[in-house]
């Protein structure tokens, strides 16, 4: 009898340990199954299953198809973005009362420069982004870890531009506003780190992601032959202010920190090599920028990346989609490979 119940006991503890073990793989994941459904029901469903709210303009009631099962907040968002055609960024908000919050919303997601409100973003440097794919990827971008200046200052603002630089986020919040904080802040991952930052200035804040519509595609068409600057490539390929080479390796760096043991010291010098090169590249004149990047460009390994890089992305879309998203890319790739072609 005592046996029977030790046996009875121990497959119930492992019944319940097969249990945790299930449910802890895919805790924290993301679900989003719809087809020809509304964007809205598809958003609204990511933000009940991971607490991330989504500010956006596009139209809520466009159908699409997206087909996710458990995955990470991060890979979602990958495929909300391909599905929606369009581009999104993690944001961080912060008001000095909630008036001034609900303001800020209300001018969101393309604030102009009248607006009133303050934007700080640095892209990654898309051309060196290639060379730092074999590192972790944030499984959610609100778990990106800030370890703030060690001089630490007395004011919200410098401790906002210094989160924007050292982690993929954008923080906005109204101009003039510099408020003193009240104690030190410190390292850890965005979700937390930065609330506790603008709780320190007595400040209202939220985290959210931003997803605008496409930009207008009526902007006026380069002149026939007309050559792409260097200027134009970083205006195409990027927003916000370049990103300082220091803290391009702190981004890096901070990815490095998740890498088995055995892996760091190839990561290590394959992302000092990455900041070295992104270095060189900001002292050169634009005609070597020009020169340097068609190289690039024609380097095989960084075209099988960015193949690579393409089809998984239109692993997300719809046949529609894929087919126009491959016109554009073909485009794209023929304007890059001959400045001066023409159709």
């Amino acid at each position: 009898m005592n046996r029977s119940k030790f046996l009875f006991s121990f497959v119930g503890l492992l019944a319940l340990i097969w249990l945790g073990l299930w449910i802890s793989s895919w805790w924290g994941t993301i679900t989003l199954d719809f087809e020809k459904k509304p964007l809205a029901t598809a958003l609204r469903s990511f933000t009940q299953q991971s607490g991330l709210k989504v500010i956006t303009d596009l139209d809520l009631t466009k159908p699409i198809s997206i087909h996710v099962r458990r995955v990470p907040v991060s890979e979602a968002l990958d495929a909300l973005q391909a599905s929606a055609e369009s581009r999104g960024r993690l944001v961080f908000l912060a008001a000095p009362d909630r008036s001034g919050m609900q303001n800020l919303i209300s001018l969101l997601p393309r604030p102009d420069d009248k607006s009133g409100i303050q934007s700080l973003e640095y892209r990654m440097p898309y051309m060196f982004v290639p060379g730092t794919e074999e590192l972790p990827q944030w499984r959610d971008p609100r778990d990106q870890l800030w370890t703030p200046i060690s001089t630490a200052s007395s004011s919200l603002v410098p401790l906002f531009e210094d989160a924007a630089q050292k982690t993929e986020i954008r923080i906005l919040f109204p101009k003039d506003w510099n408020p003193k904080l009240t104690k030190s802040i410190s390292s850890g991952p965005l979700r937390s780190s930065l609330p506790a930052l603008a709780k320190s200035a007595k400040a209202i804040s939220e985290l959210a992601f931003l997803l605008p519509a496409p930009r207008s595609e009526n902007a006026p068409a380069p002149a026939a032959g007309s050559r792409p600057s260097p200027e134009r490539w970083d205006q195409r390929w990027s927003e916000g202010n370049p990103l300082p080479p220091d803290a391009f390796s702190a981004r890096l760096q901070s990815r490095l920190s998740s890498l088995p043991a055995d892996q760091v010291k190839d990561a290590q010098l394959s992302a000092e090599d990455s900041v070295k090169q992104y270095r060189d590249w900001l002292v050169l004149s634009q005609e070597e920028k020009e020169k340097k990047m068609q190289e690039m460009i024609q380097d095989p390994n960084r075209q099988q990346r960015g193949s690579d890089r393409f089809i998984r992305s239109m692993r997300m879309m719809n046949p529609d989609q894929r087919a126009q998203r491959y016109s554009r890319y073909n485009t794209q790739k023929e304007s890059v490979k001959d400045p001066g072609h023409t159709h």
